[in-house]
């Protein structure tokens, strides 16, 4: 048994709801594998851990801050961003593979975040200019996007507080109607593209496969600059 394996049972016999176990397990699974690290060497043995996460009576009122993964497409992540922060969610950082990773204490307060264009170092070094005498704060980025986050507190005060803990959602990713139309006309493109490239090459010579392939190379690469290039347009002219 792993030992990841060993810590979820370990939780479920302590009488942590299923839940909160497999969100915490895939925070510390993700955050294992980024690192490349041995979780005996991080967390220590791992019923040690295990009472660390729940407190030494072992009970779930005296837990660690819940914890909770999820994801959603570009066009879906800033709606639920502000739906987790309403909920008391603060977000923390995204994971490897752009998943929203979130913690929630005993005396949660309201979060808002902020999704902006920012490909590159660079332009999230200006974001972070722009918005921080805001109290915004840069927690994490993926592709072209940079996420900032800030107490509702800053602005509205102890009307922040948080009066209810709603129940964690049990999705892992959400999708927008623009997100699936965006995937569909993405797959149904990739498809024509090798059905044309993959009729060419069999029946071409080498002469005309050579050129077909360096064409398909050459056109990626022009048709990934321009989307990038307009990333950086709209992200410079947002900075500025």
């Amino acid at each position: 048994m792993s030992y990841l394996d060993e810590l979820t049972a370990l939780l479920r016999d302590r009488g942590v709801s299923e839940e909160r176990v497999r969100a915490t397990v895939d925070d510390l699974s993700s955050f294992l594998m980024e690192g490349g690290l041995d979780p005996e060497e991080e967390f220590g043995p791992v019923t040690d851990f295990a009472d660390d996460l729940l407190g030494e009576t072992g009970s779930e009122s005296e837990a660690a801050p819940e914890t909770l993964v999820w994801g959603a497409d570009a066009f879906e992540a800033h709606a639920r961003m502000n739906e987790m922060g309403a909920q008391g969610w603060e977000l923390e950082r995204l994971d490897g593979m752009g998943r929203f990773v979130g913690h929630r204490g005993e005396t949660p307060q309201v979060w808002e975040y902020r999704q902006v264009i920012a490909p590159g170092r660079r332009e999230r070094e200006r974001a972070a200019e722009r918005l921080e005498p805001e109290g915004w704060e840069l927690f994490g980025y993926f592709f072209t996007y940079a996420y900032f986050k800030r107490p509702t507190a800053a602005s509205v005060g102890p009307a922040a507080e948080l009066g209810e803990r709603p129940e964690p959602t049990a999705r892992s990713f959400f999708w927008s109607a623009r997100g699936l139309v965006s995937v569909g006309v993405a797959l149904v493109v990739v498809l024509i593209s090798l059905f044309f490239l993959g009729t060419t090459l069999w029946e071409g010579d080498g002469s005309d496969r050579v050129a077909t392939l360096l064409g398909a190379v050459v056109g990626a690469a022009i048709g990934l600059g321009a989307v990038m290039a307009v990333f950086r347009l709209v992200a410079r002219f947002r900075n500025r």
